[in-house]
């Protein structure tokens, strides 16, 4: 057993870390606040902190996979919820924290090259985002814009103060999601060298910084109301674009009354209704069904699903897409969450919307039902809610609770 687990083991539900470096893996398996005090905690692959608890925070800590080119990236994975991250660096995948995707494509240099000195220089930077973030500089005389950006692919500039002859630039892009991520940055002022005006940043090898990537999570703005179909709870319909590209169910609303977590629950049911084992359950503890068709999505702060319809196996009639308010208070309920609204998109094209305006005591909600009808996908929209929590909604399709 490591010293850190040593320490986490005997603690007394708090861990003060005194700042340094301590070798993981770390498993976490009762509720716990684990304060580094800013230090790092590394293991050559990840996991490098497992949670199997609810009522943990991580907070001041760097948490690092130090293996180039390990086969498992994961800096912290959540196995349940109730998981708070304050103030956590990671160099790593996150997994299974709300609001935070799973799989980052950041650089991890950028490196500016010689630009001239004596004057101001301007450069340009392409950031692949999984996510929206806020972004920060730690370079002197270095500002960044725009500072806030949604998921997406971006152009972000660099502007430079006029710095002396020969001197070297060496600092971070913060990242700031639920969590913390950097981007080194390099570079040196030259007399003689070129004045940079907005110029793509040059990467090593000539490349690049990031590869055009479009997260598949990525929704386009909102259209304006009268381009776009609404529909009414119990209609059911098809559309022709379901059978090839990617459907995403996305539920966006205005934020919350009183502070709550609000989840995707999705089921692939069989004929009978009811699922084959917890393998057919999509959540946030298993985001992603067994043939890969159907999965939570990570590139925002409110629930997202996607489903390669033509991917998924054939004993699959029907995909249940449902929504939970997470915890057992009754108080937190549907009547908290502002202006709830259901989009669907086949790729980047919006089908179609439904307002969830009935809703008041309902805690768990039953939001489509997408089946197959006569060699075909159709959508049901069932708009219907229950005041039970998420248990009576897993029974209902078969999968047992604990």
């Amino acid at each position: 057993m490591n010293a850190l687990q040593r320490q986490l083991d005997e603690c007394g539900g708090r861990l003060r870390l005194t700042p340094g470096e301590y070798e993981g893996p770390v498993q976490v398996t009762r509720p716990c606040e684990i304060d580094g005090s800013g230090a790092t905690v590394w293991a050559a692959h990840g996991p490098v902190f497992r949670v199997a608890s609810s009522g943990v925070t991580l907070k001041n800590l760097r948490v690092e996979v130090t293996e180039p080119g390990a086969s498992n990236r994961t800096a912290i994975r959540a196995e349940t919820r109730g998981v708070t991250l304050e103030g956590v660096t990671v160099n790593g995948d996150v997994e299974n924290i709300p609001g935070e995707p799973s799989h980052w494509n950041l650089p991890l240099l950028i490196a500016l090259g010689e630009f001239a000195a004596g004057t101001e220089n301007m450069f340009s930077v392409v950031l692949s985002l999984a996510g929206p973030v806020e972004l920060e500089c730690t370079i002197h005389g270095m500002s960044i814009s725009p500072a806030r950006l949604p998921a997406g692919r971006h152009t972000v500039s660099l502007k430079m103060e006029a710095l002396r002859d020969h001197t070297v630039l060496y600092g971070e892009i913060l990242v700031k999601s639920r969590v913390i991520r950097h981007i080194c940055v390099t570079g040196q002022a030259r007399t003689g060298a070129p004045v940079r005006r907005g110029d793509l940043a040059p990467a090593p090898g000539g490349q690049e910084v990031n590869p055009p990537v479009v997260p598949m999570e990525a929704l386009p703005p909102a259209a304006p109301d009268a381009s776009i179909p609404y529909m009414a709870r119990g209609q059911r319909t098809g559309f022709p674009e379901l059978e090839q590209g990617i459907l995403k169910v996305a539920l966006e609303y205005q934020g919350t009354r009183v502070p709550m977590e609000l989840d995707s629950y999705l089921f692939l049911l069989q004929k009978n209704g009811k699922v084959r084992g917890d393998a057919d359950f999509v959540f946030f503890g298993n985001p992603e069904s067994r043939d890969h068709a159907v999965r939570l999505g990570t590139g925002g702060l409110q629930p997202l699903a996607l489903a390669s319809l033509s991917e998924v196996e054939p004993s699959v009639e029907r995909i249940a897409v449902c929504y939970s308010i997470y915890g057992e208070e009754p108080s937190k309920n549907f009547s908290q969450v502002q202006e709830p609204l259901l989009r669907l998109f086949a790729g980047q094209r919006e089908l179609c919307r439904m307002k969830l305006e009935h809703l008041s005591i309902e805690r768990t909600l039953v939001a489509v039902e997408i089946y197959r009808h006569k060699g075909q996908w159709k959508v049901n929209f069932v708009a219907s809610g229950y005041r039970d929590g998420l248990r009576r909604l897993c029974e209902s399709y078969g999968v047992e609770v604990e």
